[in-house]
């Protein structure tokens, strides 16, 4: 990819135009290249478990083609002109062959090393050929140097047979061919992923396009890099999808180790109920590969299948299927969602109970038995049936195992022959609304509710289904379940090295203890030796002394009070309703106490801290704003001797409280 480089002379009107622009594309092109380079080094910074990545990988090649038109436009230099064509040529090359394996990576997985390095060798070849015409003069490789004017001037690269017959008609061909096959299977990526795909496509597709009417269409100057302005003009678009929508971590269908050790078949279906991923065992009950089955409606011809799947997109939804003669499966399924819980799709798994229903029927004999399964089932079982004698005809439980009892009961074991609209516990107007309603016909319908009991709270998970006229209801225990959740989101708000809370939680429980006092104070801290500590003694020994720190700031404060580190060293505090004095004195408290030495590893550290106090409402309420001021008034404070300092407190304290 690139422009022709073949120079014209100009007429004389347009000297000066064609002045101006050899003396304003060049500097242009080059903050381009470099700001390219730039967002590459961030991208590869931003994925350190994967240095090599292919999207800074592409963004270092952009910068090259650009900085390649920077040196060749409007020089008569030849090595600086040897040069930039080198930059364009070799990087346009590789520009193609990165493209087309970023393309496989977001669909149907990274190829075969043979056929990558198969299509590497074209490239290869150029940038060799490109190189050779740099250092030895080969100038008849890729472009050629005429003087007929005793003036240097530049033959038109599409002259060379491998430019014009080999390379090129690759590059644009494999551009062509990974666009066109990410355009094709846009239908089979989640949504959610859409936006990514698409920005990277405009952000391809209109430099490619511009090439196009340059270099095959014969639109413009041959000798103006076209090519290189249009990239240049898309780095906004490229650093916002590499950097705002993190367009490296995006790899939507790279699942082939998926689930692969799993022995039950795992299907992933997006919004439109096709296959976007198959595990080993799932590809081996379907009697296909991933490959065959992506893109494709599962279970199209199976309409009692299809019948789950319709069931259970907005429930999670486990039932029996048989898919032949001989074997029948448990098919769960459950919806796919997003971390701002849009639905993604759904999870279909499938495990082969033939052998479990095989059991059941035989235990289906004894009545006994089966009463003695449901009795002892952990499930809360209850059934319920119209009262014929009810003028209302109200729903009755007619059947409830003992864990049901354990659930919605009481001691007395009451349950049969209780109304429905009785049992709070149940949701009984949630029941009834969905089984008297006569719109529609009676399905499944699941729902959590809480379960206060005289000892603690707890959750269950009701999941009633219609029996004939009746439903049944099952109760399943999901306290721990729920326990575990609160406990993933309150260690998501909790730093794990001190145990205070991180920024994240800071936030959220500084803007509402704010927002519930109307006076008090917002603290912002920081070790002042922590670097050197760091540098001296280790990493280790800065992760003990910050633990240390945060334990001792935690021992100063009121349970009210909010502490939360924000980063490296640096801690802020919220005091809610609290004046002007008790502030200074708590961090004259604070400062003292950070002072006193550590006892790190053995090891005698000291390391004293730096405070600065914004106080509510003088300069402000709102949390980010005064953590501002209070940093600025630490920063201020920090210019007063540390002996200073120690001497007095008061006066230190004084001069950290923003004016």
């Amino acid at each position: 990819m690139g422009p022709r480089s073949h120079y014209v002379v100009p007429v004389p009107d347009s000297i000066t135009i064609m002045l101006s622009l050899k003396l304003l594309v060049p500097p242009f092109l080059a903050v381009a290249a470099i700001a390219y380079a730039v967002v590459a080094v961030r991208v590869a910074r931003a994925a350190p478990h994967n240095p090599s990545n292919k999207v800074s990988i592409f963004l270092i090649l952009v910068a090259g083609l650009i900085a390649g038109a920077a040196f060749s436009y409007g020089t008569a230099d030849p090595v600086q002109y040897g040069i930039g064509r080198f930059l364009s040529i070799s990087s346009g090359g590789f520009l193609a062959l990165v493209f087309y394996m970023i393309y496989r990576e977001y669909t149907i997985g990274s190829p075969n090393w043979l056929i990558a390095l198969m299509l590497a060798v074209i490239p290869i070849v150029t940038a060799g050929l490109a190189l050779a015409n740099l250092s030895h003069h080969l100038y008849h490789a890729i472009w050629a140097i005429e003087e007929a004017t005793g003036v240097p001037a530049f033959a038109d690269i599409t002259d060379q047979y491998w430019y014009t017959h080999v390379s090129r008609p690759f590059s644009y061909g494999l551009m062509a061919y990974a666009a066109l096959g990410l355009v094709t299977r846009l239908p089979t990526i989640a949504p959610a992923h859409r936006k990514t795909v698409v920005l990277l496509l405009l952000c391809m597709l209109v430099p490619y396009s511009v090439s196009i009417g340059n270099n095959f269409l014969g639109i413009g100057p041959p000798e103006f890099p076209f090519t290189a302005m249009s990239l240049a003009g898309m780095w906004p678009l490229f650093a916002y999808a590499s950097l705002a929508l993190r367009v490296y971590d995006f790899s939507p269908l790279a699942y082939e180790t998926l689930f692969d050790h799993v022995r039950d078949p795992i299907f992933v279906l997006d919004r439109e109920q096709r296959i976007i991923c198959a595990n080993k065992a799932a590809q081996e009950l379907l009697q296909n590969s991933e490959r065959e089955l992506i893109g494709g409606k599962l279970w199209e011809d199976f309409p009692e299948a299809r019948a789950i799947l319709e069931q259970a997109k907005e429930l999670d939804l486990t039932q029996t299927l048989r898919m032949d003669t001989n074997n029948v499966y448990e098919v769960s399924v459950g919806p796919l969602t997003g971390r701002d819980g849009q639905n993604l799709g759904m999870v279909v798994v499938c495990r082969d109970v033939t052998e479990r229903r095989r059991a059941l029927s035989q235990l289906a004999d004894s009545e006994h038995l089966i009463r003695t399964l449901i009795e002892t089932s952990s499930n809360g079982i209850l059934r319920f049936a119209r009262d014929k004698n009810d003028p209302n005809q109200k729903f009755r439980c007619v059947f409830a195992n003992r864990a049901a009892e354990s659930f919605a009961g009481d001691e007395q074991g009451t349950l049969v022959g209780m109304p429905l609209d009785k049992l709070d516990q149940l949701d009984p107007e949630r029941l009834l609304r969905h089984f008297t309603a006569s719109d529609q016909p009676v399905s499944q319908i699941s729902f959590e509710v809480a379960n206060e009991t005289l000892e603690d709270e707890g959750w269950l998970r009701i999941v009633a289904e219609p029996v004939g006229e009746d439903f049944s209801v099952t109760l399943i225990d999901i306290t721990q379940r729920k326990r575990n959740e609160d406990k993933m989101m309150a260690d998501a708000l909790r730093d794990p090295l001190t145990g205070v809370l991180n920024r994240r939680g800071f936030e959220q429980a500084g803007l509402s203890c704010i927002g519930q006092t109307s006076v008090g104070a917002v603290l912002y801290l920081d070790l002042n030796q922590f670097k050197s500590i760091n540098d001296r003694f280790g990493h280790q020994a800065g992760d003990a002394l910050l633990k240390a720190f945060g334990h001792r700031l935690e021992f100063c404060l009121r349970p009210e009070d909010v502490l939360g580190r924000l980063g490296g060293d640096e801690f802020g505090i919220v005091l809610p309703g609290v004046g002007v004095a008790d502030v200074k004195h708590i961090a004259e408290r604070l400062v003292q106490t950070a002072s006193e030495a550590y006892i790190i590893q053995g090891q005698e550290i000291t390391c004293t801290a730096s405070v600065g106090i914004a106080l509510m409402p003088k300069h402000g309420d709102e949390l980010w704003h005064l953590l501002s001021v209070a940093d600025d008034a630490m920063y201020s404070a920090k210019s007063i001797p540390e002996e200073d300092a120690a001497n007095d407190r008061a006066a230190y304290v004084e001069a950290a409280t923003a004016s």
